[in-house]
Order: C-alpha cells, then sequence, then structure tokens
C-alpha cells in the first residue's frame, strides 16, 4: 500500500501548479492591517502614541498608549484589543482621561495606569476589577515604559515618579512602592529611589533590574539602573556605570548568561560621548566585546524629530529573534555607518545585519503634516508563527502608509500560492520553524509528509480535521504534505526555514 501511495504521491507532483512568492526577510506581512486608526487625541492630523504590546493566547493583541480614533464614534482610545488580522474589537476597551496610558497583562488581568492612577480590568472584557482598590500613580514616561512587576505571591512592586496614598490619613509618597494583591498599600515596605523608577526586567528568580530617573537607591549612589531583590533591597554586587545626566535609559535586554544589554541615550562613565546602547557584565563592568560606542545614532548627531537639541536619539526596544539576533527599534535614523530608520537587525554582538532594512523603515513620510515629525519604535515583540509585532509612533514602511503597528515576517517567503485540482485543507504558518498547522475541510483519513526525494518522512492518522506537526527536527527545505480522503487525494507544498 505504502509503495503504491508513493506512487500516485510522485505522480501528483508533477501536476501541481505553485507559484513561490519571495521577498526581503522582516517584509511586511500585509495579512495583518489595523482597522482603527490611531490618531493623538484631539489632534487628529497627528499619528497616535502605542507605548504597551501584549499578543494573547488566542492571538489578539492588548494595546495601551496615547491614542483616539477619530472616525470610531464610541472614541475608544488608549486601551483597545486588535485581533490577530489587525479587526478591532468595539465591545473592548474604554476611554481614558489624560495623556495616555501604560498597560500591564498579568493574567487574568491588565493593569492600566497613567496621569490619573491605576486599575486592574479583566484582560478578556476590560471590565474594571472592583476589588482591586484605585491606587493613584503619577509617571512622566508611562506611555512608553510599563512600571509593573508581579512577585510570585501576586504583590505588585510599582515605579512612577509620585504615588499618592489616598486612602489613609497620612500620604505617602515614593519612586517605588509595594502594594498587594488586592491594591493595598504595604506599609512595611521601606525602599525608595530619589527620583522615577521607571521599569523593572526580571534578571533571575530572586533579583530585578531597574532603571529610571535616579540618583541613589536606598541612599546608595546608583545612577539610572540598578539591581535589587525581590523584597526591594539593593543587590550592591551590581554598580552602575550609567550617568544618566540630560539622558535616559529606555530598555533592559537580560541575556541568559546574565550580561545586560542597555537602550536608551545615555552617557557611562569616564566618556564624553553620547550613546544608545552598551553591554554590561553581570556586575556592572562594561563588557568590550560588544558594539558599545558604534550602534544607534544620527547623521552628526542631529535628528530632525529634535532639530534643537543634536543628541535625542534613543533605543526603546529590543528583542531576540529565532536565528539568535537582535530586533532593535528605537528613534535613531543610522547605525555602525549604515542608514536604518528607526528599525536594525544586528547580532548578539551588536553588529549590524546589513542585509534586512534597507530601504526607508519605519518613517512619518506619509500621511502625516510636515510640522510632526515624531517617529519611533517604542516596543517589538516575538509573536505566534515566527512574526513581530512593531509599534510606536509612525506612518510608514518602506514607502508603504501604515498605522502605528505592524506585523513583519522574518523570512525569504512571504506565502506560497498552489493550484491544486480541489483545495482540501490549509497550511499555516507556512514557511515554518517548529510546527505547523493543520486544517482539512474535507474528510481526511491520513496525513503523510514527504521531501522532494520522495521520501516519506513522517505520518498521521485517525480522522483528522485540524492537526499540529512537530517539524522541528527536520532539516531546512521543501516538503509536501499528502492528504488522503476516502476518495479524495491533496498534495500542498511547505517550506522549513532556520
Amino acid at each position: 500500500m505504502k509503495k503504491s501511495r508513493k506512487t500516485l504521491f510522485l505522480f501528483s507532483i508533477s501536476y501541481l501548479f505553485v507559484v513561490s512568492i519571495f521577498a526581503q526577510p522582516f517584509s511586511l506581512d500585509e495579512t495583518f492591517q489595523s482597522t482603527y486608526v490611531f490618531r493623538y487625541f484631539n489632534y487628529f492630523d497627528e499619528v497616535g502614541n502605542i507605548g504597551s504590546l501584549y499578543e494573547m493566547d488566542d492571538g489578539s493583541l492588548r494595546i495601551g498608549g496615547a491614542f483616539q480614533d477619530p472616525y470610531d464614534n464610541t472614541f475608544i482610545g488608549n486601551n483597545i484589543k486588535l485581533f490577530s488580522s489587525g479587526l478591532f474589537d468595539p465591545n473592548y476597551g474604554f476611554g481614558t482621561a489624560g495623556d495616555g496610558v501604560a498597560i500591564n497583562y498579568f493574567y487574568p488581568y491588565i493593569y492600566i495606569s497613567g496621569w490619573s492612577g491605576m486599575v486592574r480590568s479583566d484582560y478578556q472584557t476590560a471590565a474594571i476589577d472592583t476589588v482591586f482598590t484605585y491606587y493613584s500613580v503619577s509617571s512622566n514616561w508611562s506611555v512608553h515604559s510599563p512600571h509593573i512587576y508581579r512577585l510570585d505571591n501576586g504583590d505588585l512592586l510599582v515605579g512612577g515618579s509620585l504615588f499618592y496614598q489616598l486612602w489613609t490619613p497620612e500620604e505617602r509618597r515614593t519612586s517605588i512602592a509595594r502594594i498587594f494583591e488586592n491594591g493595598i498599600y504595604d506599609t512595611s515596605f521601606h525602599h525608595d529611589a530619589d527620583n522615577a523608577v521607571m521599569h523593572f526586567e526580571k534578571y533571575d528568580e530572586a533579583r530585578l533590574m531597574i532603571f529610571g530617573l535616579f540618583h541613589t537607591y536606598d541612599n546608595i549612589p546608583m545612577r539610572a539602573v540598578a539591581r535589587i531583590y525581590n523584597n526591594g533591597s539593593l543587590d550592591t554586587t551590581f554598580h552602575s556605570i550609567v550617568v544618566g545626566m540630560n539622558g535616559l535609559v529606555s530598555k533592559i535586554f537580560v541575556q541568559e548568561d546574565g550580561k545586560i544589554i542597555l537602550g536608551g541615550n545615555f552617557f557611562i562613565a569616564g566618556t564624553t560621548e553620547r550613546i544608545g546602547m552598551v553591554r554590561l557584565m553581570p556586575n556592572g563592568d562594561l563588557d568590550t566585546t560588544f558594539n558599545n560606542f558604534n550602534n544607534a545614532q544620527s547623521p552628526n548627531g542631529l535628528l530632525p524629530n529634535y532639530p534643537n537639541d543634536e543628541n535625542q536619539y534613543s533605543i526603546y526596544a529590543m528583542v531576540k529573534t529565532s536565528n539568535d539576533k537582535l530586533l532593535i527599534g528605537g528613534d535613531f535614523t543610522n547605525y555602525q555607518g549604515h542608514e536604518r530608520h528607526n528599525i536594525v537587525l544586528a547580532d548578539l554582538n551588536g553588529y549590524i545585519d546589513t542585509t534586512v532594512f534597507t530601504g526607508s523603515g519605519i518613517d512619518t513620510s506619509l500621511g502625516l503634516p510636515a510640522s510632526w515629525a515624531q517617529t519611533r519604535v517604542a516596543c517589538i515583540i516575538h509573536a505566534q508563527n515566527d512574526k513581530y509585532y512593531v509599534a510606536g509612533q509612525f506612518s510608514g514602511f518602506n514607502g508603504q502608509m501604515v498605522e502605528p503597528i505592524i506585523r513583519l515576517n522574518p523570512h525569504n517567503y512571504v506565502g506560497i500560492e498552489e493550484q491544486t485540482e480541489e483545495q482540501g485543507l490549509m497550511i499555516y504558518p507556512n514557511p515554518a520553524c517548529n510546527k505547523i498547522n493543520i486544517k482539512s475541510f474535507k474528510n481526511i483519513e491520513e496525513l503523510e509528509i514527504y521531501n522532494l526525494q520522495g521520501q516519506l518522512m513522517q505520518t498521521v492518522g485517525n480522522s483528522i480535521q485540524q492537526q499540529s506537526i512537530d517539524v522541528s527536527q527536520f532539516l531546512p527545505g521543501t516538503y509536501f504534505l499528502r492528504a488522503i480522503g476516502k476518495q479524495e487525494v491533496w498534495v500542498k507544498k511547505f517550506v522549513v526555514v532556520r
């Protein structure tokens, strides 16, 4: 039976018409297009600002920032939901006052914080959780940098520039606080910084990295970056070499080996050159194997976004890709001497991959008035199907007008068009890295996977309607999936990439 099936399979290949569509790596995924129009509050000729982005298990997105949709009569803004296609869900979210919000997702809640305070809502319905005590927090960086961290016991560490303890006679002001799961302030927490704590990043099971505008932590000199234990006490084995005067650390990326990449716009001790990214050893010393002084910048140090300040370029986002590189986003026009607009791909030592983002990149040349030149990539997340969401404040990608959230496909192939005698099943993602998903529209009893040499690689049976197949052990290349029904046979092509 297997021999005859193989003969039928090879025969069917000769009658399969396949057109492979090629594109540059990290090309725009046209299957995602936001139906929400991001505009900046009442200034509807200005693009909105996305600062927080999370992908749920079902592929939908939760998005926070400073924006409203002028074409949506409900004026839901600052905290919205998009489906994986980009379709706006008008039944989720609500309008918020002030200059935008930051959202933090800790299952099953979304924590929403901004100028007016912090509330907790259900991640599915956006309904406000009335059990959680309203907590007032002000942060002048709230749109761009979430500042909440949930500990294993459910308590929260919250950072900002100023807190008010409104439900007790004594007003409490601090830059870092611990609150219980129900929102009540923990009066036993006595750690503090002298200025705003803007963000928390997990270092290991016992410690966190923090960064912000502070110069001391618990009265110990510690500029802009520190490492603390989960209980809030300072880890004195780490020392900060960052000089944050007139600059800011905006992103921390902790490597598996304990080294720490800092992104932003700052000086480091002993230098006079403002830089966008450095890597530190676990104790805080500068890692000289990294491309520390030749990364994000602008020609002659000048950005059109800030015509009166020659030093304003920054890195806001860093994500490790599936092929062990760094996808970096921010506010820059040049990286390592190569023209790159707000997004770049580099290796793990910070050296540019010159093969990608060679076009106009992330820009605001489309759909915005000349008076509005603000451009930034504020967040990047590694999405399902090995794709990447890029969001921030922009209106164009490689000359194409877009909303300030796009999805990128990192592979050379963006898709495969096939024509068979009858379409009986769907394969996605295609290309694939680790697994393929099979969805059938007909009654399929068995699936077979063959390589280009006609060798049978894998068989899956038992009345298949939907199935995930592990292809992580397959060599990169082209494969054929043969679906066998009671009276019909279909063949589909898919590609494995690394």
